[in-house]
């Protein structure tokens, strides 16, 4: 498969959305938002729709990493929220999940260490992308 329409097209969007909401990633934080959208770019299924069940079977950095792009996903774009929970409760469940893909690595994994900290300047960012997404799709399947 690809990826690189995906690339493109994410890469565009988070760059106006950086813009947009005046909210400055740096690179390297700028390319994990860029890759977590194209990873997810055509996937119906994500986020799931209970993500703290997803934390009790999680086992590998990869999990965790799972587990934080889809709280950052609830908590930008507001979707698939549990009732019942507090404002910042994706939020603080990413910004775990980030910490325990850090330390699931050794040397400990200093990106996801950054991107447990910077959770909500993400967040910020990625708010804009939702409503340029179906547009994106639609110039790179046409």
């Amino acid at each position: 498969m690809d990826f690189q329409p995906y690339i493109r097209a994410s890469w565009e969007i988070v760059m106006e959305c950086e813009n947009r909401s005046k909210v400055h990633l740096d690179e390297e934080l700028e390319a994990y938002l860029v890759y977590m959208v194209a990873r997810n770019f055509r996937n119906p299924d994500f986020p799931p729709d209970v993500i703290c069940l997803e934390f009790t079977k999680a086992r590998t950095r990869d999990d965790f990493r799972q587990i934080g792009d889809s709280c950052l996903i609830v908590d930008a774009w507001d979707v698939r929220r549990a009732r019942l929970t507090s404002q910042d409760y994706y939020e603080k469940l990413g910004q775990a999940a980030y910490a325990y893909a850090a330390m699931a690595t050794r040397p400990i994994d200093e990106l996801f260490q950054r991107i447990a900290r910077e959770f909500s300047c993400l967040s910020k960012v990625l708010a804009g992308v939702k409503p340029q997404l179906d547009s994106a799709r639609s110039r790179v399947f046409n």
